[in-house]
């Protein structure tokens, strides 16, 4: 699956959320836009490019799911709350090294 063909509704399924509210529907499309851009931004990749690679589409999955489960959390040290499969697998796509 690419990360263009993921709907809202696969990820209620994969949130587990039994009868979804409409703000956290709302909700739930801006962290997939978030998760996008944060893709984008750390490989490099633009959207077209994204969909070449199923496996950032697992990576769009944990990035939404630690966007919606983390959502009211607040800390000093955002390296520590990186989940390290999606930044493990966002850098083997990475074009946009240093």
């Amino acid at each position: 699956m690419k990360v263009s063909e993921v709907t809202t509704q696969d990820i209620v399924d994969y949130l587990r959320i039994d009868d979804p509210s409409d703000i956290e529907i709302k909700e739930i499309e801006r962290m997939c836009s978030s998760a996008i851009a944060y893709i984008t931004s750390f490989t490099g990749l633009n959207e077209e490019e994204i969909d070449k690679h199923e496996d950032i589409t697992q990576a769009f999955f944990l990035l939404v799911s630690d966007m919606f489960d983390n959502r009211n959390l607040y800390t000093e040290n955002k390296e520590s709350n990186e989940n390290r499969a999606v930044k493990n697998i966002l850098s083997m796509h990475s074009v946009n090294l240093l």
